[in-house]
C-alpha cells in the first residue's frame, strides 16, 4: 500500500535540504518508514521515535485488513485509519525536519488543553432532491482530521450522507494537550462517493437526461473505471479525497459553539465526486490553559499562606485552610494590567491593580530573598500567559471528556438542521431578535411544517386565486423541515 508523503531527501543527514518541497506529491514505501524511524533515532528525538515505530506496525496491520476487506463497511474504515496514519506520519516526518534544521525555539508560557466538539456542517442540495426524495442520488461516506501539530484525530465515519441529511453531525470530542497559545487548529473534511449502485438512478444528472440513446455506453465506462480501480495496486480499497479544509487560532476559541468558514477544495458541488458543502461548519473549539486549573506557585508567608492561580492570588489564613479546600480569605487579580513592584530592602512584593478606578494594592510578606525571587519569575510569567492566551484566560472553559465516538452511523430520525435556527425575514427594527421558522409559522415544539401543511392545506383553486396578489409583499424561500423532535 502507497502512500504520499514529503521527499525523503529533506531528511537525510547530511546534503543541504531542497528548496521546494511539494505536498504529498512523493511516493513512500514501507522500507523509507523504517529509514525515517532510524533518521529520529540518530537524531536522539525519542518521541518522535516510539510515534513513528507506532504508525508503522498501525500501518501494516491496517493494510493488511483493507486487502482482506469484503464488506463495505469494513473496507470504509480501515481506509479511513490508514488515511490518518498516513497523514500521522507526514505530521511527524515535517517536525523531525524542523527539529533536525533547528527552526523551532523552545516555546516558552503555559500550555493549554485544547477541545473540539459539536461539529456540524451544512449540505446543499436542490428542493427536488431533499423534499421530493428525487434527483441527486449520491452517497458518501464522510469524515474528518482534526490537527494541532503533530496531535492528529479522526472523527467518526458518517456513513451513508445523501441527499435526506441537511447537516452533516459529528459527536465525537476530540482533545489536544500540551497546545502552546500561538497553536493553529487545522480541519480537513474528507470524503468517499458511494459506487455500489449500478443502476441507472445512480448514473450522473447529464448522463441520466440522454441515457435513452447511449445506456450500454455510460454502463460500460462504469464497470471499466471500476475494474481499473481494482487492478490499480496503488488505490487499494475506497480513496478519499479531500473536500474542504479550515484553520483556526486562539482568537477563533470561545466557550460556546460558534460559525467559522470552509475552504472548497471542489467549486461544482452540484456534481461529480464533490461532496455538496455549503462553505461553513460550526463547532466549538475551547481552551483550558493548565494554570487556570491548577496552582502556578504557593508558598507560606509571614501573615499566611498565598496561591496563584487562574490569574488570582488567593490568601488563606495558614496551609491547612489551603489543603482542606476552603475558601480564601480575599483575592486580587494578577493580569496583564497589573503592576509588581518590590521593596529595595526586604522581601515584600507588592501587587498594583486599578479596579473602579481606584488603585488597590496588596503585599505578599515573604520569608526569605530566594522565595521573593522565585515569587517574581512566577508573577512575572502568569502576566504574560495572561497576555498570551486572551479570551482563554478570562475564564475557565469546560474541556469534555472524550467518549468513544466511534459507533456506527444511524439515522433512527431526522434531526434538527441549522436551517432551522436561521432566520428568514430581515427586520428594521433596532431589535436583535430576528424571527424564526418556528416564529414565523407559529410551531410548537412537538409540531412541524408537514403537519401544519397537512392540516390546513388549500385548495387548487385557493391557492390560484391568492397568486394573482402582488408578489412583492410575498417572502418565498424553501427550507428544510424544522426540528421535529426538540426538549
Amino acid at each position: 500500500m502507497n502512500s504520499c508523503f514529503p521527499p525523503l531527501a529533506a531528511l537525510s543527514l547530511h546534503g543541504q535540504p531542497p528548496k521546494s518541497q511539494p505536498e504529498r506529491i512523493e511516493i513512500l514505501q514501507d522500507l523509507d518508514l523504517y529509514y525515517i524511524k532510524q533518521i529520529a533515532h540518530n537524531l536522539k528525538e525519542l518521541d518522535l521515535e516510539q510515534k513513528i515505530e507506532v504508525e508503522i506496525k498501525m500501518r501494516e496491520g491496517t493494510t493488511k485488513l483493507l486487502a482482506a476487506c469484503k464488506h463495505q463497511t469494513q473496507s470504509l474504515e480501515a481506509a479511513k485509519s490508514l488515511l490518518t496514519s498516513n497523514e500521522r506520519m507526514s505530521a511527524y516526518m515535517a517536525e523531525l525536519q524542523r527539529r533536525k534544521r533547528q527552526q523551532i525555539p523552545k516555546p516558552a508560557g503555559c500550555k493549554a488543553r485544547v477541545c473540539l466538539s459539536d461539529l456540524r456542517m451544512p449540505l446543499i442540495w436542490r428542493d427536488t432532491d431533499h423534499f421530493k426524495n428525487k434527483g441527486d442520488y449520491r452517497r458518501f461516506a464522510v469524515f474528518c482530521l482534526a490537527k494541532i501539530g503533530t496531535e492528529m484525530y479522526d472523527t467518526s465515519l458518517l456513513c451513508p450522507v445523501d441527499r435526506s441529511l441537511t447537516d452533516l453531525t459529528f459527536s465525537d470530542v476530540l482533545v489536544f494537550n500540551q497546545v502552546p497559545s500561538d497553536f493553529t487548529f487545522t480541519l480537513e473534511v474528507y470524503s468517499h462517493m458511494l459506487r455500489d449502485d449500478m443502476s441507472i438512478a445512480s448514473t450522473r444528472r447529464k448522463i441520466k437526461n440522454t441515457i435513452h440513446t447511449s445506456i450500454s455506453r455510460t454502463v460500460g465506462k462504469k464497470l471499466a473505471a471500476s475494474l481499473r480501480d481494482e487492478l490499480n495496486s496503488g488505490k487499494i480499497g475506497p480513496h478519499f479525497e479531500l473536500m474542504a479544509s479550515a484553520r483556526l487560532v486562539l482568537d477563533d476559541v470561545n466557550d460556546v459553539i460558534r460559525t467559522h468558514d470552509l475552504k472548497l477544495e471542489h467549486t461544482d458541488v452540484r456534481g461529480g465526486d464533490a461532496l455538496p458543502l455549503f462553505g461553513h461548519f460550526c463547532c466549538r473549539l475551547a481552551a483550558q490553559p493548565e494554570c487556570m486549573t491548577r496552582d502556578v506557585i504557593s508558598s507560606s508567608h509571614t501573615n499566611g499562606y498565598v496561591s496563584l492561580q487562574a490569574f488570582n492570588l488567593n490568601f488563606w489564613k495558614d496551609r491547612q485552610h489551603w489543603l482542606q479546600g476552603n475558601l480564601p480569605l480575599f483575592r486580587t487579580p494578577v493580569n496583564k494590567e497589573t503592576l509588581i513592584k518590590c521593596t529595595k530592602h526586604g522581601n515584600d512584593i507588592i501587587i498594583v491593580n486599578e479596579i473602579e478606578g481606584k488603585e488597590e494594592t496588596k503585599t505578599i510578606k515573604l520569608n526569605s530573598k530566594e522565595d521573593k525571587e522565585m515569587w517574581l519569575e512566577y508573577l512575572a510569567a502568569h502576566i504574560k500567559d495572561h497576555e498570551r492566551w486572551k479570551i482563554a484566560a478570562e475564564k475557565v472553559m469546560d474541556i469534555y471528556t472524550p467518549g468513544t465516538g466511534k459507533n456506527n452511523f444511524q439515522r433512527t430520525y431526522r434531526q434538527g438542521s441549522l436551517y432551522d435556527e436561521t432566520p428568514l425575514i430581515d427586520t428594521n427594527e433596532s431589535s436583535d431578535y430576528r424571527p424564526t421558522v418556528h416564529d414565523i409559522f407559529g410551531l410548537t415544539p412537538s409540531t412541524s411544517l408537514s403537519s401544519c401543511s397537512s392540516s390546513s392545506s388549500p385548495t387548487f383553486r385557493e391557492r390560484s386565486l391568492s397568486s394573482g396578489g402582488s408578489n412583492k409583499s410575498r417572502t418565498r424561500s424553501h427550507w428544510p423541515f424544522s426540528r421535529g423532535n426538540q426538549d
